[in-house]
């Protein structure tokens, strides 16, 4: 798969990375933009068992039949200790222009398992042209929520996998920024707070959270970073977050919550019962520990359905980011060599003009050593340089790409846009 744009999804377990894809899917297959670009989820043809297009129809039932009612979302018996490829397809309606995107989810679990994967790992971070920093905003959020007693720094820093995330970063490398790289930081699972006026808050929390990574991703010649909210759902917000129980009843082994006044007990799918002490049997959940050699015990999040709309937000720009990214790169390639070619003429140019040839030929000059740029466009399949830009043009001026709005923020721009 090597003319391939690769992005690499990281993060913690469960945090809603599948969603996101999902959300990306549906947002792209029903909004305005599907009369200039369409995406088709290639993954269920692998025959691996994934499919966005399932995940939705889930989703959209789960808004039906979990009204005013509050539940557990996160799948504890979905585990896995395989990477998941999910592979998109790009394309421009009446044409024959195709464009693949193969997006790799390193599962959380695998940063709990010691230096097993710290290989592979390692080797997708050198391949991927973009990251995509998924965040599980209520642990981010309630860490420092003063009247939650179960949640704290530690625990939102153990879960969301920080320290993994920084030492898994000092394997990028931009080549002195002849190969840029593109990181997005993603809260998830953030509705409520940006339903609240709260999205400022959240994007705050990342930077304070996440600042030692930006300060050494910032440093990089070549690297642009963003922040990028998404509500994956639209319709199911957190509510709370639990101590987190199982019920032994009938044979069977439930997740679950007890009621402050311990009457009743609330179950993950969200059906309440009077507590009956000849009947429900509880325990802690054992797997609500966070590492197998931690003390640290988590929390579970409860969220409650608030409308019957699937109604995801903000999914559809990270196409629009990543597909911006990369001509800005293949662009800058172009750009380059073209100055190198006239570089006999420039030297007799005014002062300014040997000063732009240096920028170009001295910082960025490398990138000749490394990709030139119709390497670099083989990533577009079977678009040509002229029709991918012609297509973000046509984004572009019909306004489907936001910057700095909805709480997406650019922290630290690319290189590329310099020439």
């Amino acid at each position: 798969m090597a003319d391939i744009l690769k992005i690499l999804m990281m993060g913690g377990q469960r945090s809603g990375k599948s969603s996101m894809l999902a959300g990306l899917l549906e947002t792209m297959l029903n909004g305005k933009v599907k009369e200039l670009v369409t995406v088709e989820d290639m993954t269920a043809r692998s025959g691996t068992g994934l499919d966005l297009s399932r995940n939705i129809r889930d989703l959209k039932l789960r808004l039906l039949m979990t009204q005013d009612k509050s539940f557990l979302i996160d799948d504890e018996n979905n585990k896995t200790n395989a990477f998941s490829d999910y592979l998109l397809e790009f394309a421009v309606p009446g044409t024959s222009s195709r464009m693949q995107m193969l997006f790799s989810d390193v599962n959380g679990e695998f940063y709990d398992k010691g230096q097993i994967h710290d290989t592979e790992i390692s080797k997708l971070i050198r391949e991927c042209d973009v990251f995509l920093v998924a965040i599980d905003t209520p642990f981010l959020m309630e860490a420092v929520n003063p009247s939650n007693r179960l949640c704290n720094e530690s625990i939102n820093l153990s879960y969301n996998h920080v320290r993994d995330l920084e030492d898994f970063f000092t394997e990028l490398d931009d080549k002195d920024g002849a190969d840029a790289k593109l990181v997005i930081f993603v809260p998830l699972k953030c509705e409520k707070w940006i339903r609240e006026g709260q999205t400022a808050r959240v994007v705050k929390r990342v930077e304070e959270v996440y600042g030692r990574i930006i300060h050494n991703l910032s440093a990089y010649t070549n690297v642009e970073i963003d922040i990028m909210p998404i509500q994956t759902v639209g319709n199911i917000v957190f509510d709370e977050q639990r101590r987190a129980l199982v019920c032994n009843s009938g044979g069977k082994q439930r997740r679950c919550c007890i009621s402050p006044d311990k009457q009743y007990v609330r179950f993950e799918d969200g059906t309440v019962e009077r507590i009956d002490p000849a009947k429900h049997k509880f325990d802690e959940d054992n797997r609500a520990k966070i590492r197998e050699n931690s003390t640290l015990i988590r929390p579970n999040s409860w969220f409650k359905t608030i409308g019957k709309e699937y109604a995801p937000q903000n999914c559809d720009q990270l196409a629009f980011y990543i597909l911006q990214f990369y001509l800005a790169k293949v662009l800058f390639a172009q750009k380059v060599e073209d100055l190198q070619k006239k570089r006999t003429m420039w030297k007799y140019l005014k002062i300014s003009a040997t000063v732009l040839l240096w920028f170009a030929g001295g910082l960025f000059g490398g990138i000749l050593g490394y990709y030139t740029s119709n390497f670099l466009a083989k990533k577009f399949g079977t678009f040509t340089v002229d029709q991918m830009k012609a297509l973000m043009d046509k984004i572009k001026a019909g306004g489907y790409i936001k910057s700095n709005c909805d709480g997406i923020k650019n922290i630290k721009p690319s290189k590329l846009y310099s020439l």
